[in-house]
């Protein structure tokens, strides 16, 4: 039964007297409603618009008609296996694309560029080193340390505001442009209307990426003060979600986006009714996996892929398949992610590893469908909570537990 509203208000007013910060009991009033509406009607949600990442949007996937089978899953799933052998066969083709993304960045030619920041305060060096910022090779990270490390560290992405571009710098070769494929989004990311409009939206880009010309405005934002850095923090837990979920099961993964407050991740573990379908026994092993990714601090790395060798990563996954199949054209590149061995289609941008999520837990459990329709395969999805702080999770799980009476 979903709670009352005499229940959430109890909830909220234990937590507005708590000893949290300001910032944390905003953050946890916000996950406690967004838990709640995610409860009763799991098909909606928040959504960020920072251009790379406006991966923010809760929905069952993309809309596609390829004419495919209804069931695709077939035998990608047979029964529960640990670490199955394909995670390492596409670790190895991983390592071989990015080799040749390696050969690429090497022909780049770095210039000096420069920063400024929301302050007006423009900066083009290194205050400790004095050394130059220069594209190709300064990310924001870089910048925020120089400044102070406790800000780099705390932050969770940049939000960056393009001035211009550096010449060779080609945002159709750097996988961008062309919207969210898993969501059906349309692109508004630097260079996809060819023109300067594009160049002065802002930008979530990811604190280690290298920047890739003058920046007008660097934000940095922290979980507990911005929406946009929730969803990122809250994206990168869904994707240790999914790590989980293939290390213990050999779960088939499909989508894990993030929520208003938390995330899930759908995956294939075979067909309806089968043994492979999520109990709530699988709760703590599966936290208990998390906690493994989070104390190895595991790095999330950006790599972009051609259409063909994205199919090749996934080969085997017949839902990751169908995505690129019918929404990356033909000739063109999009991005994926890797932290551990862990590596997903996805737009991004993340936190610089896994170590930033001080506390994760499993939430809730249930059956879907893929692309929502109940035709299609049967998929099992696992809802999650994550924060930067243990507190913040013992708070919230407080809470849950006042309002489910």
């Amino acid at each position: 039964m979903p709670p009352s509203g005499d229940d959430l208000a109890a909830a909220r007013a234990a937590v507005e007297a708590s000893n949290l910060d300001d910032a944390a009991k905003a953050t946890i009033l916000g996950a406690l409603g967004a838990s709640d509406k995610a409860s009763s009607s799991p098909e909606k949600a928040g959504r960020g618009d920072g251009g790379q990442g406006r991966r923010a949007i809760q929905s069952d996937g993309p809309l596609m008609d390829d004419g495919s089978p209804v069931h695709i899953g077939g035998t990608s799933f047979l029964e529960r296996t640990k670490s199955p052998e394909w995670i390492k066969a596409r670790q190895d083709v991983y390592d071989s694309i990015k080799a040749r993304r390696d050969v690429e960045l090497e022909a780049k030619t770095p210039v000096d560029i420069t920063i400024t920041m929301p302050d007006g305060t423009v900066l083009d060096a290194d205050k400790k080193t004095g050394a130059k910022f220069q594209s190709w090779r300064t990310s924001p990270y870089d910048v925020a340390a120089s400044i102070s490390q406790g800000l780099a560290d705390s932050s969770v992405v940049a939000r960056v505001t393009y001035a211009d571009y550096c010449q060779d710098y080609d945002a159709a070769e750097d996988g961008v442009g062309g919207g969210d494929i898993l969501m059906g989004e349309e692109g508004d990311e630097a260079g996809d209307d060819g023109g300067e409009a594009g160049r002065a939206k802002p930008i979530l880009w990811d604190l280690k990426r290298a920047l890739v010309g003058n920046v007008s405005r660097l934000e940095l934002l922290k979980f507990t003060d911005d929406d946009e850095a929730k969803t990122v923090f809250w994206h990168s837990s869904a994707h240790m979600l999914g790590e989980a979920l293939e290390h213990l099961y050999g779960s088939r993964l499909t989508i894990g986006p993030p929520l208003a407050g938390g995330f899930y991740y759908d995956s294939y573990m075979g067909e309806a009714g089968s043994d492979g379908a999520l109990k709530e026994e699988d709760y703590k092993p599966v936290e208990q996996e998390v906690s493994k990714i989070i104390k190895s601090k595991q790095k999330f790395e950006r790599l972009v892929v051609t259409k063909e060798e994205a199919l090749e990563l996934f080969e085997g996954n017949p839902f990751k398949e169908q995505i690129i199949k019918t929404k990356v054209p033909e000739g063109s590149r999009t991005s994926v992610y890797r932290c551990g061995d862990l590596i997903d289609l996805c737009r991004g941008p993340h936190v610089v590893h896994t170590g930033k999520v001080k506390a994760f837990a499993a939430t809730s459990h249930s059956a879907t469908n893929w692309l929502g329709d109940t035709d299609n395969d049967s998929l099992q999805r696992m809802y999650g909570v994550s924060f930067p702080d243990k507190k913040m999770l013992k708070v919230w799980k407080e809470n849950q537990e006042k309002v489910s009476f």
